[in-house]
């Protein structure tokens, strides 16, 4: 038999913690179906009292089904006439986040000071932390995944100079960044961060997967 976890609205109730059970699966070398448009997205798995367990533990909605069914839906997937795809996942991808260690009150980054760690830590995905040194080191050519969090690349201490600029925090930060860009041999933090998006730019042309966070202004 095989585990299916749905993906859609109607029969998932807890959509990040379901991908972390996939990536947790994938983590013990487990093959996963991806049900591309099928029931939101979901995956299949075939089923191990493990896996089912630890779909109880962290409250994500499943269903076993009888391999028969799951040829069905396959079958059903496979139709030409519909905008569906079977994806076979075999490997856990290796996930950088790229964000500063501080926010932007300059306090030591916690996981709910940036969206993407914070999803990730939710979901029970590990990941690391990388940012401008690690980068220009080549880091990134040890993960597959890059996920960016809301960056300023054009080294002008972000969108809150208007408001900001003569408050404590934005006048640390600002010294903060032209700290690490003097360090890393830079004149200005414009340059630096120049050099860092063309690495970014490299990692994926080379194959790398990046995510970017984007929101309206």
């Amino acid at each position: 038999s095989y585990i299916l976890i749905p993906m859609d609205a109607k029969n998932q109730t807890d959509h990040l913690k379901a991908y972390g059970i996939a990536y947790w699966v994938l983590e013990n070398e487990v093959e996963t179906y991806w049900l591309l448009n099928y029931m939101g997205g979901s995956f299949a798995m075939k089923y191990a009292d493990l896996i089912e367990d630890e779909c109880k533990i962290r409250g994500v909605k499943y269903q076993v089904i009888a391999d028969a069914q799951f040829l069905k839906i396959r079958e059903e997937i496979a139709n030409p006439e519909v905008n569906k795809e079977v994806v076979k996942l075999e490997k856990a991808p290796k996930i950088a986040v790229y964000t500063p260690d501080f926010n932007a009150k300059g306090k030591k980054l916690q996981p709910w000071d940036d969206a993407v760690t914070l999803v990730l830590t939710y979901a029970e995905i590990p990941y690391d932390v990388l940012y401008d040194r690690e980068v220009l080191e080549d880091k990134l050519a040890q993960y597959d995944w890059l996920h960016l969090h809301h960056e300023d690349f054009t080294g002008q201490y972000g969108k809150f100079y208007r408001s900001f600029k003569t408050a404590a925090w934005y006048i640390q930060e600002k010294k903060e960044a032209e700290e690490l860009a003097a360090k890393l041999g830079y004149d200005k933090v414009s340059e630096a961060k120049r050099d860092v998006a063309l690495k970014i730019r490299d990692y994926v042309v080379g194959g790398g997967f990046m995510f970017a966070m984007c929101s309206a202004t």
